[in-house]
């Protein structure tokens, strides 16, 4: 398979004396200027974002972990562009090595699915502690990560040593998954989209049923709590969340893995993708009622320092004479007697 997958990448090459396989052509280089201008905007936002964590301690909380650990994916996901983009646009060495290709191709391959793969998983393990905060009223801070990010990459290594998949051709000039049958396809479909899906859904209907059992219950008693008006913006803020996402990440993944090649598709998909990795913060914050808190807490700040400076610069200064001039002091009028 790797004999045919260096022809492969050198058969894209037309220069024989110098094929510079690793090298972008200037058509890719063009297609690659919209993904790449939507990655700055979101490195942009995303270090808004992040910035704020240094100044708000509301936002450092142990029960907003996996919010960050899922903006953490789309860090990852930005520094991937970043280095294939630098690699294959500047790399101009003729014939690199079978073993650099083959890391690089696989490189490729696989991250853009195991970050993404991650993103799904990271999101079921947040709404599964949101539910338990919901019915246990218990703040469950899983100690799971390490499971979580490790098995979805073992399940895509895993194949590949055994031979059940691989990587090869070239679609927008970037290696892709092949599946060596049908079965491992499924499977695959089903650990990275319907599995996660589904049990995520099952999750958001416990904690709705939940949710309004609690409220029919209290309904005779005309009374509701401020726990359980928290636990009602939870559940509709997770929902909204997870619809918009789900109609941008899916495309993506489903492109993957029914390994479609036609490059219009896969090019379209990819921006569907990286505009989810730029509106990912400005979602979630607007979402989420603690980012609005520190939101309006700097911004009162910020209004308390810009008034502060109009006021000292508002002040009226001493008026500064010309020693050259003579001035004349006239004495007040006085009233005229009768």
């Amino acid at each position: 398979m790797n004999n045919i997958l260096i022809q492969t990448i050198s058969s894209n090459d037309t220069n024989e004396s110098c094929p510079a396989p690793l090298l972008w052509s200037r058509d890719v280089v063009d297609d690659e200027q919209a993904a790449l201008g939507i990655c700055l905007t979101a490195s942009i936002i995303h270090a808004v974002f992040w910035f704020q964590l240094f100044f708000s301690s509301s936002i450092r909380q142990a029960s907003m972990q996996w919010i960050y650990a899922y903006l953490l994916t789309d860090v990852f996901l930005l520094f991937r562009l970043y280095f294939s983009y630098t690699l294959h646009t500047t790399s101009t060495e003729c014939h690199p090595s079978a073993s650099r290709i083959l890391f690089i191709c696989y490189f490729e391959a696989i991250l853009d699915n195991y970050f993404n793969i991650l993103k799904v998983y990271i999101l079921l393990v947040l709404n599964f502690c949101r539910y338990v905060q919901i019915v246990f009223n218990k703040i469950l801070i899983l100690l799971a990560h390490l499971g979580i990010y490790i098995i979805p990459l073992l399940v895509y290594i895993a194949p590949c040593i055994a031979g059940w998949t691989g990587v090869g051709g070239f679609v927008r000039d970037t290696c892709v998954i092949f599946y060596a049958n049908m079965y491992i396809q499924i499977f695959n479909t089903i650990f990275a989209f319907a599995l996660p899906i589904f049990l995520n859904l099952l999750v958001i209907y416990a904690s709705i049923r939940h949710i309004h059992m609690k409220a029919a219950l209290r309904k005779s008693q005309h009374y509701v709590s401020a726990s359980e008006k928290f636990h009602r913006s939870l559940v509709i803020q997770f929902f909204c969340f997870y619809t918009i996402w789900l109609g941008l990440w899916s495309p993506n993944i489903i492109v993957y893995q029914a390994s479609l090649n036609t490059k219009r598709i896969v090019y379209i998909v990819g921006i569907l993708n990286y505009l989810l990795i730029a509106l990912d913060p400005l979602i979630i914050a607007a979402l989420d009622f603690r980012f609005w808190h520190a939101w309006k807490k700097h911004l009162s700040r910020v209004k308390g320092v810009a008034l502060r400076i109009h006021l000292s610069t508002g002040r009226v200064q001493p008026t500064i004479g010309n020693p050259n001039t003579i001035s004349y002091k006239t004495s007040p009028l006085k009233p005229i007697s009768k």
